[in-house]
């Protein structure tokens, strides 16, 4: 008989985790650290730090840009070579279930703490925004990719560490190399920030890195030994998804044309 998720059924615990030695690693024995993240992160950025800045002067914050976007660019290339080695030890869509040896399995949840914690740290990206008055770039899409990523990670590392979401945290480091690294050189100031015309293909790298991410996901889900249960594999794509939708809306909106042209008209 599996075990349910209501109160009333006494094996599940939502502070056991799927292994033992993830529960050790920081912030992982219960919810209640990253729910106190998330709830200061948003009572922070929707109320506080608006209302904190309203009689003040924009920060500048610029040493303070281009030590953290060196930090961030740093953090990803060290994860984009570990998820590389990961790959290449384990495959691109591996049958062999990894989460059963040992030392594979400690190397898998590792690099998801790791990628957890890169997560976490990324919250600061619209703290900065707040200090700067950068309010225009705090959107839906913003404050719900930045939410999800730090939940949605925590989770899936608690309750179902995979090997098929090295794929994932691989790509997604890959793309913030290159962001991080634009963010850094803009931090620098307006004579540099004005050669800076890739930012568009950006967006169009992270609109790739979703699609690939299902294909393999899928992929990886159809093929290994032990895949994840049907819930996690559903909360996966399906968000992937709605990522699709709130990029390529984000995309048409700033970087479209023919949308700016119909925009102006009405």
């Amino acid at each position: 008989m599996g075990v349910g998720f209501g109160i009333k059924n006494p094996n599940w615990d939502l502070n056991k985790g799927a292994y033992p030695e993830v529960d050790e690693y920081p912030l992982m024995a219960t919810l209640g650290p990253v729910v106190m993240i998330i709830a200061i992160y948003l009572l922070f950025i929707l109320k506080v730090g608006p209302a904190f800045m309203r009689k003040r002067e924009a920060y500048k914050l610029k040493k303070t840009l281009l030590i953290y976007n060196a930090i961030q660019v740093a953090a990803s290339v060290y994860l984009v070579g570990r998820f590389t080695s990961d790959l290449l030890h384990m495959g691109l869509v591996p049958k062999t279930c990894h989460m059963d040896q040992e030392g594979t399995r400690k190397q898998v949840i590792m690099g998801i703490w790791l990628y957890f914690a890169a997560k976490v740290s990324e919250l600061l990206d619209t703290v900065f925004f707040v200090l700067r008055k950068k309010t225009s770039q705090i959107s839906f899409l913003h404050l719900y990719h930045h939410t999800v990523m730090v939940i949605g990670t925590w989770a899936m590392l608690k309750y179902s560490p995979s090997h098929t979401l090295i794929f994932i945290g691989f790509l997604n480091s890959l793309v913030h190399v290159f962001m991080y690294t634009y963010y850094g050189l803009a931090a620098l100031g307006p004579n540099i920030a004005k050669y800076l015309t890739w930012k568009k293909y950006m967006t169009s790298f992270q609109l790739i890195q979703f699609v690939l991410i299902i294909m393999q996901y899928f992929s990886a889900v159809k093929t290994s030994d032990c895949p994840p249960s049907k819930g996690i594999a559903g909360f996966i794509i399906s968000n992937t998804f709605v990522f699709i939708l709130l990029f390529s809306n984000f995309y048409k909106k700033n970087y479209n044309a023919e949308y700016k042209k119909t925009e102006k008209c009405q």
